[in-house]
């Protein structure tokens, strides 16, 4: 029984905190015109203007298998990409007159979890192991998973503390391990919420109207897809990967006992986006871009039907 409620409060706190985990999710975000210029082997290469940029994405996540103490769990994910370039200038040196591009990618994803709960040093406890295949529409591209753990130190009426750590299994990735420290905290005398989770996010919250919720901070989000190539003396696959810190504010509001709608708007902000052969370390990158901060804005909406068993 201990384990079963375990098992709810943590869901309802990750479903809580992470649309994206919610049994479906559809997000459209939509960027505001930025210049960038790019280097290829750190070399200026192009420059230009992102006139549009939006991304679509999808999804669903359900229950494989469960039993008190543990439960196997799978996420699909599929995400459009689309950028629509403008005035982009070669400045390499080659004589090429500046011209306008729309480049779209489609990334899949398939993962499926373990999770394990329980208690240590009489804290709750929770492991997790997770493996994904992705790609795109043309073909599998990788397979990468992770192995974590965290566990609860302090839980009062007002203080919860939490830290972990995430062991990466993935050649790709710039990092083997990264810690991880998670803080909610209710001001006294206020309805604000402080959600720190290291090194993710900074949220404050707190109930707007009947069944809303508004949430002021910042958010680091990973993104990326496949892109690939025809051109000799290359790689014929490359995997593009983006850290973005989005900074604003963000309004949730349950429409029903099942659907959420979602609105953020704010600052975008790109510090790391690189191109790299596929299975290779991202610090081995041949081309990457810079872009100024933009504005931005995202719709969402979430499902999450209840589908436990009535009692009779």
């Amino acid at each position: 029984q201990e384990n079963e409620e375990l098992k709810e409060k943590v869901k309802e706190a990750v479903t809580d905190r992470f649309p994206t985990t919610r049994f479906l999710d559809i997000q459209y975000q939509q960027y505001l015109p930025t210049d960038f210029d790019s280097e290829l082997f750190d070399r200026a290469f192009e420059e230009g203007e992102i006139k549009n940029h939006y991304r679509l994405n999808a999804n669903t996540n359900f229950t494989i298998f469960s039993k008190p103490r543990w439960n196997i769990t799978t996420s699909l994910n599929y995400k459009y990409e689309a950028f629509e370039l403008n005035d982009v200038e070669n400045v390499a040196g080659d004589a090429i007159a500046p011209y306008n591009k729309n480049v779209d990618f489609h990334y899949l994803s398939a993962t499926l979890s373990f999770t394990y709960f329980a208690r240590l040093f009489n804290k709750p406890f929770i492991y997790n192991a997770s493996f994904t295949a992705d790609g795109s529409e043309k073909d599998v591209e990788r397979l990468k998973g992770f192995v974590g753990a965290s566990i609860i130190l302090k839980k009062t009426e007002r203080t919860m503390i939490g830290v972990g750590a995430v062991i990466f299994i993935d050649p790709a990735s710039p990092i083997p391990v990264a810690p991880t420290f998670i803080m909610e905290h209710k001001f006294k005398n206020s309805p604000w919420v402080m959600d720190l989770i290291l090194p993710q996010r900074l949220l404050f919250h707190r109930p707007l109207f009947e069944n809303g919720k508004l949430s002021l901070g910042t958010e680091l989000s990973g993104d990326g897809f496949y892109v690939y190539n025809k051109a000799p003396g290359f790689a014929d696959v490359y995997d593009y990967r983006v850290l973005e810190l989005r900074s604003g504010i963000t309004y949730e509001h349950r429409i029903n006992t099942t659907i959420i709608a979602t609105f953020k708007t704010g600052l975008s902000n790109v510090f790391n986006s690189r191109l790299s052969e596929r299975g290779e370390n991202t610090n081995d990158y041949i081309f990457s871009t810079k872009q100024d901060p933009t504005g931005y804005f995202s719709l969402g909406i979430s499902f999450m039907p209840n589908f436990k068993k009535k009692k009779e």
